[in-house]
């Protein structure tokens, strides 16, 4: 309840500084006297302008921020920007001919400013989970023709577009929501929806919720490395050695799943495609990829799950 109602301030903020702004481009006299000065123009408003632009991008960056579900960005710009209403309170009240009541609006924008920003600060949108990276091996290709390992998918948590040529992957959401990319259209699938992606058929995934997504995959033909891959991103996850959208933080780790996983880029990403093929083969070379293995792949644990 408590959230709601400070995003709605947030949010009603940013839309009053909209107006605010286009009230000091549009009606600059006007817009002064709300302020809470008197000030001997002459017909020139540049100052005005100054002042408009100001409030309209504050505005627009705090709604924008508030949209995206950027939190922590939006907790920082409120809690800095009580700076601009807290000079404009010492503006208005070093003026003989301002009492109190003029100060009162700039009173109240610092007043929702620090709450708000201290709030979203301290109320990150992500919630933090211990189990950061789980994955596990149902069916391997080692006993099986397919592969199916299921595994989670963080908030946040996102691939690029990308295709493989050596297999098909059917998901299953088994628990949660998703954002899937298929050709060139989006998706919203939820718990029970199962998505089929041919070999060839460019896509992406990315979880969009506040809560972690459980999905199995199933790879047919089964492959080994892309059991392994799995596994070994999870592993790294779990270790502190992935962002929070999943990515490894060592170029050759990254470089190591992506050869594994047979991802290939799309657009303007696959210029880096033999960049990262030097870096796999150079990481293979200088036993990474055993050292990986040997870690994440071969009866390790992440969180109570056993990888098979």
């Amino acid at each position: 309840m408590a959230k709601n109602i400070f995003i709605a301030i947030a949010f009603l903020t940013g839309l009053g500084l909209i107006f605010i702004g286009a009230r000091f481009m549009i009606s600059p006299e006007i817009a002064e006297a709300g302020y809470g000065i008197n000030f001997n123009e002459q017909h020139d408003y540049s100052f005005h302008y100054i002042k408009g632009i100001r409030d309209l991008f504050t505005g627009l960056l705090i709604c924008i921020l508030m949209l995206s579900k950027q939190t922590k960005a939006l907790g920082l710009t409120l809690l800095l920007g009580t700076v601009i209403p807290l000079i404009d309170m010492f503006i208005v009240l070093s003026k003989d001919y301002n009492g109190f009541a003029q100060a009162i609006p700039h009173i109240s924008a610092i007043i929702i400013c620090f709450f708000c920003g201290i709030f979203f600060l301290r109320n990150n949108n992500v919630k933090k989970t211990d189990n950061t990276g789980f994955a596990k091996v149902i069916r391997s290709v080692d006993t099986n023709e397919d592969s199916t390992i299921e595994y989670n998918i963080m908030p946040g948590e996102k691939t690029p577009w990308h295709y493989h040529n050596l297999f098909s992957e059917t998901f299953e959401i088994v628990r949660g929501t998703l954002e899937v990319g298929l050709k060139n259209q989006v998706y919203q699938k939820k718990t029970g929806d199962i998505v089929t992606i041919q070999p060839n058929e460019k896509h992406y995934f990315h979880n969009t919720s506040n809560d972690d997504c459980l999905i199995k995959v199933t790879i047919s033909p089964g492959n080994k490395n892309f059991e392994n891959a799995l596994l070994i991103l999870k592993g790294l996850a779990k270790d502190g050695l992935a962002s929070t959208s999943g990515v490894p933080k060592k170029l050759s780790d990254l470089a190591l799943f992506i050869y594994l996983n047979n991802s290939r880029m799309v657009g303007p990403q696959k210029i880096a495609e033999t960049l990262f093929n030097y870096l796999a083969k150079k990481a293979i070379k200088r036993g990474r990829l055993e050292e990986l293995e040997l870690k994440y792949c071969r009866g390790s644990f992440i969180g109570d799950f056993n990888f098979v």
